[in-house]
């Protein structure tokens, strides 16, 4: 029986800054932008509205969730509702019933029957350098 190790590697959800930590560790300072990272997994089973919501382990909004916030994680499971931008590192899963309202950006994305995405998505696995570089094209309104 193999033992997990004791120390696991991370991204700082904000700036991308890797760290090695202790797997008990629920929260660190990010050595590049000093702000707090959570590191602990999230579970949403009722009404929850902030700002954001970053963390380096799995975010689970479950059918009576709703979460109303910016959302990044390692990977995100809805089978409640996400209403705001969501970038993931990891695989998405929008499960039956599931609903996310806003922009995706992931890796990989399943959908299953029943659920519903409103917003624009960018997936695969070079999916947030085509997102900055979508971001840097001057917008033709603009011009």
């Amino acid at each position: 029986m193999s033992r997990e190790p004791a120390r696991r590697q991370i991204l700082c959800p904000r700036c991308g800054t890797s760290q090695d930590v202790s797997r008990n560790a629920k929260s660190i300072l990010c050595p590049g932008c000093h702000r707090n990272i959570s590191t602990a997994d999230i579970d949403i089973n009722e009404y929850c509205a902030k700002i954001e919501m970053y963390t380096a382990g799995k975010i689970s909004v479950g059918r009576k969730g709703s979460l109303i916030a910016e959302v990044r994680a390692d990977e995100i499971s809805v089978r409640g509702e996400i209403k705001g931008p969501v970038r993931s590192r990891g695989p998405v899963a929008l499960e039956k019933g599931g609903r996310i309202f806003g922009n995706l950006t992931c890796p990989l994305l399943r959908v299953e029957d029943g659920a519903q995405l409103v917003g624009m998505v960018v997936a695969g696995p070079g999916a947030e350098a085509l997102l900055a570089e979508l971001e840097t094209v001057p917008s033709r309104a603009s011009a």
